[in-house]
């Protein structure tokens, strides 16, 4: 490139043909945020359904959902601290009445069969080990012509080999969970059917952005791990720190597009056992 051309192309990108795309990037294309998860599991429930929340963390969703639709419903988790946490968080909402908070896991739930109208999974088939005999207790659970909603991410090809390796320092993830063919084969071999499929990408990270600016934060926090490093492994050890230093990519990744956000309706066929 000859010098009049370098000066050319400076001209163009600090003159209004670039900046008025940067004028057009800053305002939103009003992204649909996660109440859209919500609302596809509120169309799916009468009020004397049976919801069942595996993973259900702090039973915030299930709170939410047995408060607009009349359901009961029951909160399941693996942990101590989460079972503890929701029940309290009930009690506080007064449904004591109406949802239950049980201990225990997705690989082995402990109702009956078709026990549930709908099965609500958010933010839990990452971290779920031998997937398909997974589903098939979600299945087992649920009455024929229910419902299952999931929300989860899958690894593109645009994870280089870089990303990959800083994935694997994450605890929890399970990279065969992260493969959208696995997943779906997993839901089919389970007797689950894809009713919706909807591949949100980038739209919920950017909602919660323009709000609370939650990436930001991870790229802060991740700024002053690196910064500090050495006292934070004193303090928490190599493995932990490695951890942290993995997940605080999760939302970024997210938005480069090296992790795929996807919404599942799956349904149970009216003739499946």
């Amino acid at each position: 490139m000859s010098a009049d051309d370098h000066l050319h192309a400076v001209e163009r990108v600090y003159g209004p043909e670039a900046w008025n795309v940067y004028d057009a990037l800053d305002k939103s294309l009003d992204p649909r945020g996660p109440d859209m998860l919500l609302d596809l599991a509120a169309r799916r429930l009468a009020a004397d359904a049976r919801l069942l929340d595996v993973g259900c963390r702090d039973a915030s969703h299930l709170i939410e959902l047995v408060r607009r639709t009349g359901a009961s419903g029951t909160g399941l988790d693996p942990l101590d601290r989460f079972v503890e946490r929701s029940r309290a968080a009930v009690a506080e909402a007064g449904l004591d009445e109406r949802i239950q908070i049980v201990r225990g896991t997705i690989q082995k739930i402990p109702f009956p069969d078709a026990s549930y109208d709908l099965v609500w999974c958010r933010d839990v088939i990452t971290i779920v080990e031998a997937l398909p005999s997974a589903m098939v207790e979600v299945a087992r659970v649920l009455r024929p012509g229910g419902h299952v909603v999931v929300f989860t991410v899958f690894a593109t090809e645009k994870l280089d080999a870089q990303d990959v390796a800083l994935r694997a320092q994450n605890l929890t993830a399970v990279s065969e969970s992260l493969v959208e063919s696995n997943v779906e084969a997993a839901f089919a071999s389970a007797g689950l059917t894809i009713e919706v499929k909807d591949v949100v990408g980038t739209e919920w990270r950017e909602h919660a952005e323009e709000r609370t600016q939650p990436a930001s934060r991870a790229l802060l926090r991740l700024a002053r791990l690196r910064r500090d490093r050495e006292r934070f492994v004193a303090a928490a050890g190599e493995e932990i720190v490695g951890h942290v230093e993995s997940n605080l990519h999760w939302e970024v990744w997210q938005f480069l597009g090296k992790l795929l956000p996807t919404v599942y309706v799956l349904r149970k066929e009216d003739g499946a056992s």
